[in-house]
């Protein structure tokens, strides 16, 4: 098992309009995600107890130390991204 990613956007997806916090949290948590060289969980997956990077993320945001490493070992993997929830 790998670096697992949604596959695409969920429809509330913090790099959207739709998102559930306002622009100030959402730099507030990218500003954290980077400092701490980790990534945005997907907030659908983690309801579901599972550590999935939100596509978002990965599509707008320098890759963490860890997305290079498992970019490298070919160890990322797309997971379908929730549909319901929240």
């Amino acid at each position: 098992m790998g670096l697992e990613i949604c596959e695409e956007r969920c429809n509330q997806c913090l790099f959207s309009e739709n998102r559930i916090v306002s622009k100030t949290r959402m730099a507030q948590i990218v500003r954290d995600c980077r400092r701490n060289d980790t990534y945005f969980q997907c907030h659908k997956h983690t309801i579901a107890g599972r550590d999935v990077m939100c596509h978002g993320y990965y599509e707008t945001q320098p890759p963490s130390q860890m997305q290079c490493i498992a970019e490298r070992l070919n160890a990322i993997e797309f997971v379908p991204t929730p549909k319901e929830g929240l």
